[in-house]
């Protein structure tokens, strides 16, 4: 079975485009797929706001659930973050740069994008 890394770009107002990522993923697993992790970029860094807004709550704690039933890391971009003025991240997230996205992309067979 093949190793993934995926990426969402997608901001968390687009509900469907992450709960995509989160069908794929529980799929791909169910599938015998591995995912070394979830690397959230550009817009997407607000899923890791924290505190989360009332109406993030749902969504996050969906990630947050595949990712400690399935031990996937949640890895957030530091620098887009930063950018965008978030000072705090949720815990469910690391906060980390692209040399973590490049490691994770190194030690799996396929990269998939949302």
């Amino acid at each position: 079975m093949a190793k993934l890394t995926l990426i969402l770009q997608s901001s968390v107002k687009e509900h469907a485009q992450s709960m995509d990522a989160l069908a794929f993923a529980k799929a791909a697993i169910a599938t015998g797929h591995t995912i070394t992790c979830v690397f959230f970029y550009r817009e997407s860094v607000n899923h890791a706001t924290f505190p989360a807004p009332t109406e993030n709550e749902d969504l996050i704690t969906r990630w947050d659930a595949f990712s400690q039933h399935n031990q996937v890391p949640l890895v957030v971009c530091h620098t887009v973050a930063e950018r965008k003025g978030m000072e705090k991240f949720h815990p469910s997230f690391e906060a980390s740069g692209l040399t973590a996205l490049a490691t994770a992309m190194a030690n799996s067979d396929r990269t998939l994008q949302f």
